[in-house]
């Protein structure tokens, strides 16, 4: 019977070469697919003008209600007034 050293036979040393290489071509194959789709080079300014044109919100509406500061951050509302209640209701037949 033949033993295996430490440091493996043949078939373990072509094993880890194999898997190596599979590694170091996902690597490259990753390093290409975000080169190709994902670089600064593909991405798109966004500015506030233009995401409130796609989502249908004027600027001026916005800030109208309230909902943004000057800033652009979320200010902090009031709580909404309850409706007045009268004491007595008509009465209904």
């Amino acid at each position: 019977m033949r033993s295996v050293g430490r440091t493996g036979g043949r078939w373990q040393r072509n094993l880890q070469r194999e898997l190596m290489m599979l590694i170091a071509l996902k690597i490259a194959a990753l390093t290409l697919l975000w080169w190709l789709f994902f670089s600064p080079a593909h991405r798109v300014a966004v500015d506030a003008e233009a995401a409130s044109r796609r989502i249908g919100v004027t600027h001026g509406v916005v800030h109208a209600q309230g909902a943004l500061s000057p800033g652009g951050s979320l200010a902090a509302q009031p709580p909404p007034a309850a409706a007045p209640t009268s004491a007595a209701e008509p009465a209904r037949d």
